[in-house]
């Protein structure tokens, strides 16, 4: 079976007549969208016409512009070393900006049409009424808009500011450096590396590589606190001045998301922090600490060295029964996957060590990219995947401006998929695999609920601060010590966690991109929270879901949650979700003492 896929369907190549002859569209599109809005959108006299065109114009940019750019960012996610996808991807951006400042242009020309004429406008066509909700939205954001000039200048001063820092504190991790020992012998390995590190089966490798990592960072903690002051202080500067009551309010209001679902979640997951607690203090017995777990230890493998192994085509056939059991067309849409190539799950060097899925749209098909070993931990990361190929396949047909959806809900299809078969995994796997399965998960749930609970902490505290000045790092170090001892409490050792962790996580300096941590657990108790649902109602939730997944473009989280019966301001539903993990826990508690303790070498 060929581990690789085929992306004939898209392009034959950079140099082939139909990827240039695309590429001199999107430019033609770009530059005729620019030109079109200049000269049209100064009155709302014919506002019905107007709009309708520039949807038309816009998408009709959008599908060629997502091909040409999802085959750059698949063949340089395959081949980092591929110079024309690099070359490539940078010439599309420079190509979009011209759209961009249209669709600007548009939202500041919306936002002069009144809610009633807006809704005569939605009317008016079927076309416009298919884009109902993203002419609300876009309607409703332009609220927090400036002016065409004001905004054009900001854009252009974060080049020079907010966005140089980010570019400088990224130089600045992607030439970072550090010795470690290993088998004897001393290698320099970059950040990324070192991180990789933490999954590592020998504990004296863990604990050194975390020690290097700690110092690295400390190294560069002048330099890096620069750049975060920065960034921060300008965000929450323009964020103010566009008239939002916060930089959180701004990603709330991006993402649909209300306050209230916001706060029933996290007093949810304050509530499940004791045991998340109880599984970390078991890992630490598992790897021979007598006190509370080490966190250079929070991912460490638990049961030694594996030695099953499943091959591609027995991967294929459990994915595909396992799905099946949800429904008859998830399992078949995932066979379509593996049949049609649209996975590249070979590992090699110069692929990223990453799960990846691109969705093409304009084309109906995505692009799945993994490494496959042959681990059991491998099927969950084809599922997940291929769980979000399928939230995209529920989006056939909508243009492209109705394909996108917000990030807590990206994640939902994907680790429903990964649920779906880890317990198809926990009822086939070797006896002695069950556990090493149960604990993965519950270590990328602990990572997502309490590593990025405190990541929440830590920037909701810093842009509180920020207000009053730049932090200087040992104020920085601070806030980040409080964050993880508020997260983890007595169950990891506190004097074991380096506070330059602000340093290594990367959300915090992407420009645009506050608040990169609460949308992921939303995605995975969301998930959870499906998943439980389905546990009760078993197939009734099929159609429903269905449709939920159809809808999660073009409405907002609260009002797609009521097409599964699920209220997301009920504390009680975030409960339910939490109380899956919990179970995990308590079976992990259970069946740890048959696992072979990796006894740490002090």
């Amino acid at each position: 079976m060929d581990l690789t896929w085929d992306l004939e369907s898209l392009y034959p190549s950079f140099q082939s007549d139909q990827f240039q002859e695309d590429l001199k569209l999107a430019e033609t599109l770009a530059n005729g969208l620019k030109a079109w809005a200049a000269l049209h959108l100064k009155d709302n006299d014919n506002a019905a016409k107007q709009t309708e065109e520039f949807l038309e114009r816009y998408n009709a940019f959008k599908r060629v512009y997502l091909c040409l750019f999802s085959y750059a960012e698949l063949v340089f996610s395959s081949d980092s070393g591929n110079t024309e996808a690099v070359n490539s991807m940078d010439e599309l951006e420079d190509t979009a900006a011209g759209a961009g400042e249209a669709l600007v242009s548009f939202s500041k020309w919306l936002a002069q049409v009144s809610a009633e004429d807006l809704e005569n406008i939605i009317q008016s066509s079927d076309y416009l009424a298919g884009h109902a909700f993203y002419l609300r939205q876009l309607q409703k954001q332009s609220q927090y808009l400036l002016s065409e000039e004001a905004e054009t200048v900001i854009a252009r001063m974060q080049n020079t500011g907010a966005k140089a820092w980010e570019r400088l504190y990224m130089r600045t991790l992607s030439t970072l450096r550090a010795d470690v020992e290993m088998e004897g012998a001393i290698r320099s390995l970059a950040l990324p590396e070192l991180r990789n590190l933490v999954y590592d089966s020998d504990p004296r490798v863990r604990k050194a590589a975390y020690e290097a990592e700690a110092e690295a960072c400390r190294s560069v903690a002048e330099q890096s606190a620069a750049c975060l002051n920065a960034v921060c202080g300008e965000a929450a500067a323009v964020y103010e001045l566009r008239g939002y009551a916060s930089p959180l309010h701004k990603v709330l209001a991006a993402s649909r998301m209300d306050q209230e679902t916001l706060e029933v979640m996290l007093q949810a997951i304050e509530e499940s922090l004791p045991v998340f607690g109880q599984y970390y203090l078991q890992k630490a017995k598992l790897l021979g600490h007598t006190g509370p777990l080490p966190f250079y230890d929070i991912f460490a493998p638990v049961g030694g060295e594996s030695s099953a192994r499943i091959t591609y085509p027995q991967a294929q056939e459990l994915i595909v029964a396992g799905f099946s059991t949800f429904s008859a067309e998830l399992g078949e849409f995932a066979r379509k996957v593996f049949d049609r190539r649209w996975i590249d799950a070979e590992p090699r060097a110069g692929k990223g060590n990453f799960g990846l899925c691109v969705d093409i749209y304009p084309i109906g098909e995505s692009r799945i990219m993994t490494s496959f070993t042959g681990s059991y931990m491998d099927v969950s990361v084809l599922a997940h995947e291929i769980g979000h190929a399928y939230h995209s396949s529920c989006l056939a047909g909508e243009t492209m401006v109705n394909t996108d959806y917000p990030i807590p809900i990206a994640e939902t299809a994907s680790i429903f998929c990964e649920s779906l078969i880890n317990q198809k995994l926990l009822q086939s796997a070797p006896e002695g695999e069950v556990l090493v399965i149960l604990e993965r998960s519950l270590s990328d749930a602990g990572y997502y609920i309490v590593d990025f609970y405190a990541r929440y902490l830590f920037e909701s505290r810093l842009y509180n601060r920020r207000k009053s000045g730049a932090l200087t790092v040992e104020e920085l170090n601070s806030l980040m010590l409080e964050a993880m001892t508020a997260a983890y409490g007595d169950s990891v050792a506190p004097e074991s966690i380096h506070p330059y962790q602000w340093i290594s996580k990367a959300g915090y300096y992407m420009t645009g991109n506050e608040f990169l941590n609460f949308p992921y657990s939303f995605g995975l108790l969301f998930s959870k929270g499906l998943y439980a649902q389905y546990k009760k109602r078993g197939g009734d939730c099929v159609n429903q879901y269905q449709s939920f997944l159809a809808a999660s473009s073009r409405t907002t989280i609260a009002d797609a949650a009521e097409l599964m019966d699920i209220d997301v301001h009920s504390l009680e539903f975030w409960r339910d979700a939490l109380a899956l993990i919990a179970e995990d826990i308590l079976q992990f508690g259970a069946g740890s003492s048959f696992l072979p303790g990796s006894v740490v070498e002090q």
